[in-house]
């Protein structure tokens, strides 16, 4: 009887080994390919493999800093934020001299470019002539009407937004087209 008993935890045994090797190999396999899409800056889903562009961390730290550079070089106080294609913030850099609401206008407004796929000032633009509704300002808490935010557009797929607040409108959006080209150097 202890034989069988001793038999039957061994076999127990080899089984679990076994399932948890093939789980590790499962895991390894799977993070080596995430790690290899993220390495070329692109998502694939499903069984056709279609290839989304990616926003990285990094991306979006290289164009805050340049964007932050260029306020610097004009003498302006701002904020400058980075979302994602979810409109999650990346990145973002606030000069010590904004103020404190800049941080928020520069969120709200990367938020608004990404997820209406177009500038700020082109909506801003659109609402006062009529062209875009005016109850487009209501759709969501995030949306903010106001020049200075700019869709990220990578192999002609919007994938995040940049957004600048603290200096008058045309200066916001030249800033933030100081950072898209930090994007179009890397």
């Amino acid at each position: 009887m202890k034989g069988l008993i001793m038999k039957k935890l061994v076999i127990y045994a080899a089984l679990a080994t076994s399932l948890l090797s093939i789980s590790a190999c499962a895991n390894t396999s799977h993070s080596q390919y995430q790690a290899q899409a993220i390495k070329s800056n692109v998502i694939t889903q499903g069984a056709e493999m279609a290839t989304i562009p990616l926003l990285t961390g990094e991306m979006a730290q290289n164009m805050v800093n340049a964007a932050a550079l260029e306020a610097k070089n004009n003498n302006l106080m701002v904020s400058v934020t980075v979302v994602d294609a979810s409109g999650q913030t990346l990145a973002v850099l606030r000069d010590h001299r904004a103020g404190v609401h800049t941080v928020r206008a520069s969120y709200k407004k990367a938020y608004t470019a990404n997820s209406q796929k177009r500038e700020t000032a082109v909506i801003a633009k659109g609402i006062k002539d009529g062209t875009i509704p005016e109850d487009l300002r209501y759709l969501d808490e995030n949306i903010l009407i106001l020049d200075g935010g700019v869709p990220i557009y990578i192999d002609g797929i919007v994938v995040g937004g940049i957004g600048v607040g603290g200096a008058h409108g045309s200066e916001d959006v030249h800033i933030a087209k100081a950072g898209l080209k930090a994007l179009e150097q890397q």
